[in-house]
This record gives C-alpha cells, structure tokens and sequence, in this order.
C-alpha cells in the first residue's frame, strides 16, 4: 500500500514555489503533511490543505522569518495524515522544532513504558580522605 501519492522536497521559499500548480490545491486533493527549514534545518511540521498553509505560514507573524524552504506530501490515505505528521514531530528533538508548540498525539493506540526491572539498591560506603589531606 502507498503512503505517499504526491510530493516535493527543499523547495526554495518564494511566491511561485508556494503558489505552483504541481503542488495540489484543496480541490485537487492537497492534503497532507509539510515540514519547514531554517537552512537543513527543520523548524515547523504542519498538516492540512498545504499550499493554504503554507501561504498562511508565509504571512505569520511568528514564523514568516523563520524559514527558507519547505518540503511537502500529499498523504495518500487521509485518515493517516495526523499520525504522520505525529510521528515527524516525535521523531525531531524539540530544539529542532521550535516552532512546533505541539508533541502530538497518536489517534489510536496507547504509550508503552520500558519494563521497570526490580534491582536491589546498594548504600556506597563512605571513603574517608587520606589523612595527608585532613
């Protein structure tokens, strides 16, 4: 089965990229995740209609000096769309992504803990200086 259907990677930010008619609009099925970047480096992942909102990000007040350029991917199935754009935002550390506010949730299924194992604890025994250094 195919994620992705449609996409386009590091373009350079300016009205014509934003604005192209290769990148699908709402009618055309435009949905999906895109990620933008500071250089190679990427500061916001968002999900929806993406040339709207990527218009929309190019006109906002707090990431409109943010970024250069812009990936993005029509998601095939719609109904993954959130989770995938929860799995780009999980997997960036949170100084990558700082203009992400969100960490995301997964639609379905639950958060697994690591297995705590039970481990006897030892009290350290106290090491007195030398006595040179008393």
């Amino acid at each position: 089965m195919e994620l992705i259907r449609q996409f386009g990677e590091r373009w350079a930010r300016n009205s014509e990229n934003i604005k192209d008619k290769r990148m699908p609009g709402k009618k055309k099925g435009g949905q999906g995740v895109y990620i933008l970047y500071d250089g190679s480096t990427p500061v916001y992942i968002g999900k929806g209609n993406i040339r709207a909102r990527l218009m929309d990000a190019d006109k906002d007040e707090r990431r409109k000096d943010s970024w250069d350029h812009f990936s993005w991917y029509v998601i095939k199935d719609k109904t993954l769309i959130h989770d995938v754009e929860v799995l780009l935002i999980r997997i960036l550390p949170i100084y990558l992504r700082h203009l992400t506010r969100q960490r995301g949730h997964f639609k379905v299924g639950k958060f697994d803990q690591p297995q705590k194992i039970k481990q006897k604890t030892k009290t350290p025994n106290y090491i007195s200086p030398p006595k040179f250094m008393r």
